[in-house]
């Protein structure tokens, strides 16, 4: 009896260990392997998981985790979330590389910057000036720079004309 006490209390902090880094923004440590074979059985957990690794731009984690929400309404609801950012990211890959059409492509909305890039590509709101697509977020006066370079797709944030972040994908 011991023993299973000793299991149920670790794994509560274990999951309060998750809890707490995601409050403190920690999102790197939550978006991993390891994380989700610790918790693969638990969809709360690997909920969170998700939105860390899209919050750390670890979207290549999703369709493992996707994989797993399954077994309650808001699992599968998020799911459908995580899912839907990355087949955004993946058509925004095909579009740059492959020049394929966005158009015939329906998805929910989300408040990721992919969706927003996603639709903006999608309905042509954007400059391309050489091999660079430039897409203006004027409300926030965040202007979006999504090219190819080798194997990768990069997106590069500007605000007010001062790079704050770049992310590649693949």
């Amino acid at each position: 009896m011991k023993i299973i006490n000793i299991i149920i209390i670790s794994a509560i902090l274990l999951s309060a260990s998750v809890i707490d880094d995601y409050k403190h923004k920690r999102y790197e440590k939550i978006c991993t392997f390891t994380i989700l074979k610790k918790y693969i059985k638990n969809e709360k957990i690997l909920s969170i998981m998700g939105d860390a690794c899209i919050k750390s731009d670890n979207l290549f984690m999703l369709p493992f985790i996707v994989h797993k929400l399954k077994n309650t309404p808001v699992g599968r609801k998020n799911s459908i979330y995580l899912l839907t950012i990355y087949m955004q990211k993946k058509l925004i890959c095909s579009f740059v590389f492959d020049n394929i059409s966005l158009k015939g492509f329906s998805f929910p909305d989300t408040d990721c910057f992919i969706s927003f890039i996603f639709k903006a590509l999608q309905n042509g709101r954007y400059k391309k000036i050489n091999n660079k697509f430039i897409i203006y977020n004027k409300p926030e006066n965040i202007t979006y720079y999504i090219y190819k370079k080798d194997n990768r797709i990069y997106v590069e944030t500007y605000k007010n004309k001062k790079l704050i972040k770049r992310r590649y994908y693949r």
